[in-house]
């Protein structure tokens, strides 16, 4: 018993087709201040963030989210740098165990991936919000340049 047979071709319908690309254009908005405290290469990351064509899809709804997630980043750091100097420490029957920092460090992680996926700043992240960066400029100008090299051969029909 193989199942039903398969629809018609014309009756099929896609349920899990990709998003329609939305090519991102315009100029990024002025940085919002940071969180506070940050760690200088944490502070540079909001700043190459806020400079990137992928800020113009930020609103000022969005600001919150992005500075609990460059806390997050930053903690991390934080916490890597203690974790790196012991690895093991001892247990509570003195043996060697693996750092806690480490599990903390993998929730961390969870935390900022969900975060960057919610806001497109992975390339897998973007392609499942639909989110084009760079292409449109340069489709744009393709377009153009074929546009203008093909009104020299126009044939009146």
């Amino acid at each position: 018993m193989p199942g039903p047979p398969p629809k018609p071709t014309e009756r099929r319908q896609r349920r899990n087709s990709r998003p329609a690309m939305v090519p991102v254009v315009g100029e990024p908005a002025m940085a919002p201040k940071p969180p506070g405290g940050l760690l200088a290469a944490t502070l540079n990351a909001w700043r190459e963030l806020w400079s990137s064509p992928l800020a113009v899809t930020f609103t000022d709804s969005d600001v919150p989210s992005l500075r609990r997630l460059f806390d997050l980043v930053d903690e991390r750091a934080r916490v890597v740098r203690v974790a790196r100097k012991e690895r093991l420490v001892p247990g509570s029957k003195e043996q060697p165990v693996a750092n806690p920092l480490l599990g903390y460090i993998a929730t961390l992680d969870t935390e900022i991936r969900q975060l960057e996926d919610r806001f497109g700043l992975t390339p897998k992240a973007r392609l499942a919000l639909g989110i084009q960066l760079g292409e449109a400029h340069r489709s744009l100008a393709d377009l153009n340049r074929q546009f203008l090299e093909g009104a020299g051969d126009a044939h009146p029909d």
